[in-house]
């Protein structure tokens, strides 16, 4: 080859070389870094991996943010600050899980929380002792007997003795909510309605509850239907 032909041939194949390191320095590239108020977003929160907080028990939790129809995303630790626990509980070091003390009081107090573009985010919820047995939780209905009633695809019981009932769950949608008091030696069980987006008629909210092998019984309530019509006695709900 001529030198003069060389010389021009030089810069191509530097520049396909060039090319080809582009290529692949793209395929390796780390993905991008989520963003920190990402587009949709609503709000960030505190979540936990439970409902129901003992005595002794290790809770993962984590930052996130609702992203509302869609769910929510995770809210990288980057963008968070001033990770914070008060109450008889430990933070991890890596801000993703916080230790209950094994003699925290029944009934204490935990608050959880982190700074997110300069607004303070907390979660709290309350010590049960180790071995309580509590509603806590999210169920939904197996059978039913004795009645003929519309299936509940959510009975919800939260912690600070709320409760919610969701017919046919969608998103955040609930049917109606309100508060509960359960005493776990009788059994007996109320429910007070105190809202909804649908509160069905005749409802009967005053019988009892028991848990055995994971299971949630309540029996003697009228939790409604949809399709209305009058109160029914007799119902036994599995959960």
């Amino acid at each position: 080859m001529k030198p003069a032909a060389a010389a021009l041939l030089t810069p191509v194949l530097i520049l396909a070389a060039c090319a080809r390191g582009e290529e692949r320095s793209a395929a390796f590239a780390p993905p991008p870094e989520a963003a920190c108020s990402p587009p949709g977003w609503h709000f960030a929160f505190v979540a936990t991996a439970t409902t129901v907080y003992r005595q002794g028990a290790t809770i993962p939790v984590a930052a996130k943010v609702d992203m509302s129809p869609a769910g929510t995303a995770d809210l990288p630790l980057r963008c968070t600050s001033g990770w914070s626990v008060t109450g008889p509980a430990t933070l991890s070091r890596d801000r993703t899980s916080i230790a209950i003390s094994p003699d925290a009081p029944v009934g204490a107090t935990v608050a959880v929380g982190f700074r997110h573009l300069g607004k303070a985010i907390e979660a709290r919820f309350k010590v049960v002792a180790k071995d309580e047995i509590v509603l806590t939780g999210l169920w939904s209905q197996r059978s039913l007997e004795g009645c003929s009633a519309e299936s509940i695809g959510e009975l919800e019981f939260r912690p600070d003795n709320r409760f919610a009932v969701t017919f046919h769950p969608f998103e955040t949608y609930q049917d109606y909510w309100g508060r509960y008091a359960w005493d776990a030696d009788t059994g007996r069980i109320r429910l007070t309605v105190e809202g909804g987006n649908f509160v069905p008629p005749g409802l009967d909210l005053d019988g009892a509850a028991d848990l055995a092998e994971g299971r949630l019984r309540l029996t003697g309530l009228f939790l409604g239907s949809r399709g209305g019509g009058g109160p029914q006695a007799g119902c036994t709900y599995i959960f």
